[in-house]
């Protein structure tokens, strides 16, 4: 059973669990221009209302790519993702005909997506070389006397 978590354009949040999730799919009918509303477990909604759809309990997935998503309401969402493809994502953020995008497992309304940034791995200290104790010059050499 998926927990997921429906945020609507006029602020109310649901939580819905359902059998099976693929934002995939979910993210077709959104944008299928042939319904008014989906279904998502047992919870019905007017695809336009759907600003973002979040998993709740999702299981850690192991991603290549980390991404920050920065919404118009000034929420930041991090998401590891294995599928990120920027150029692609931009299209659909620009397509007129989308309503909605999928970010891994997320799901945005395209006007509540401000910025998606590209998480760097954490910063590293360079190493250093060990220390050494430097030489202690030695006394000049004397010549015992005869």
């Amino acid at each position: 059973m998926q927990t997921i978590g429906i945020h609507t354009q006029g602020g109310l949040k649901h939580t819905v669990q359902t059998e099976k999730y693929d934002a995939q799919v979910l993210n077709e009918q959104l944008n299928s221009n042939d319904l008014i509303t989906v279904l998502i477990g047992d919870f019905i909604i007017q695809r336009i209302d759907v600003k973002r759809i979040l998993p709740v309990n999702l299981p850690t997935v192991e991603g290549t790519t980390k991404l920050k998503v920065h919404t118009s309401g000034g929420k930041e969402i991090e998401i590891v993702t294995n599928d990120y493809d920027p150029i692609y994502l931009n299209e659909q953020l620009n397509n007129s005909n989308n309503i909605t995008v999928v970010i891994g497992d997320y799901i945005f309304s395209r006007i509540d997506v401000k910025q998606v940034v590209l998480v760097k791995g954490e910063p590293k200290e360079p190493e250093q070389p060990p220390v050494t104790e430097p030489e202690k010059p030695t006394a000049p050499f004397t010549p015992p006397k005869n």
